[in-house]
C-alpha cells in the first residue's frame, strides 16, 4: 500500500511531533537590509533597488554575482575565483562570457555604465566592488 494508514495512536504521536517540532524550529528571521541611499540589496526577496528608488529586474546569476561582490566590498576576485564562487565553476573556460556579464549587469545597474562607480575592474587581475559605495 502506498499511502499509509495511521491509527488514532499514531496520528496523534504525529499531530506532537509536528507541534514539538514548529515550537523548536520556530524563528523571528533576522534583517540585515543592506540599505543605502535607496541603494538595496536583498537576499531575502533577491531583488535589487537603484539609488533612486526604482526596482531593476536581475536575472539570478546577475544577483548572485552582485550580491556576492557586494558581500565583499573592495575585495578583488580574479575571474576564476568569481566563476567558482558564483557559478560553480572550478575551471571555468577564459574567454568574454564573465567580461561580456559583468557589461550587462554594469547596463543595468550603474546611473553611467562606461564610467562605473560600483562594479570596478582591477586591470590584469578581475573585479570587485567599490569599497566606498552604498
Amino acid at each position: 500500500m502506498l499511502i499509509a494508514e495511521f491509527t488514532e495512536n499514531e496520528d496523534a504521536i504525529f499531530q506532537q511531533t509536528v507541534e514539538w517540532l514548529s515550537s523548536k524550529l520556530t524563528y523571528i528571521p533576522a534583517s540585515f537590509s543592506q540599505r543605502k541611499k535607496g541603494f538595496d540589496i536583498d537576499p531575502f526577496t533577491r531583488t535589487f533597488t537603484n539609488e533612486w528608488g526604482t526596482p531593476i529586474y536581475l536575472t539570478a546569476k546577475e544577483f548572485d554575482l552582485l550580491y556576492f561582490l557586494y558581500s565583499y566590498k573592495g575585495q578583488v576576485f580574479t575571474k576564476d575565483q568569481l566563476y567558482e564562487n558564483v557559478w560553480g565553476y572550478e575551471n571555468a573556460p577564459e574567454g568574454n562570457n564573465l567580461t561580456s556579464f559583468v557589461r550587462k549587469l554594469r547596463k543595468k545597474i550603474e546611473p553611467d555604465p562606461d564610467n562605473p562607480q560600483y562594479i570596478l575592474t582591477v586591470w590584469g587581475v578581475g573585479y570587485k566592488f567599490s569599497k566606498e559605495k552604498p
